[in-house]
């Protein structure tokens, strides 16, 4: 399988930039989302097309930036942006960008309560820490100490 149609399947933008902070590829998505294709502005800077991008700041830095609410030309968005390593170089950046149009859509498809959704937050969130603790007792007994509960809740919400 190829990293094209694995990128042009998420329904998130993607944009991968190198080092000096090039366009080096980005998905369908992000295409769209910017009105340009890839042939158009490969190797140019991304901030010739997105002025105020986050990217150098990343590059320089060598750390992620996460959840930055955006809003530009109109366009309303969440980009987190990631450093790329590869065999202990630094060689550029992943970008993931989030359209709140985008965000609008899942929520208005989900038709749980609140009260369900709550419910499948916190039963993700437990067997994230039994999974971080291990699945012995003494790892349920770190994690229900780590999510700030009791081990009789950790197993009363497990179940449910």
């Amino acid at each position: 399988m190829k990293a094209n149609s694995i990128f042009n399947a998420i329904r998130h933008g993607i944009l991968i930039c190198n080092a000096d902070g090039c366009i080096v590829f980005f998905n369908r998505v992000y295409g769209e989302f910017i009105g340009r294709e890839l042939r158009d502005v490969r190797n140019r800077p991304i901030t010739e097309l997105r002025p105020g991008f986050h990217v150098p700041e990343v590059l320089r830095f060598r750390r992620p930036i996460e959840n930055i609410l955006r809003n530009e030309n109109g366009q309303e968005y969440f980009a987190s942006i990631y450093p790329l390593v590869e065999s202990e170089m630094f060689n550029g950046t992943i970008s993931l960008v989030t359209t709140i149009g985008q965000i609008e859509e899942h929520v208005s498809r989900d038709t749980r309560t609140l009260y369900e959704r709550t419910r499948e937050f916190e039963k993700q969130e437990i067997l994230r820490a039994v999974a971080l603790y291990g699945n012995t007792l003494e790892g349920k007994k770190m994690a229900a100490k780590s999510l700030g509960i009791s081990l009789a809740s950790l197993y009363n919400k497990l179940k449910d």
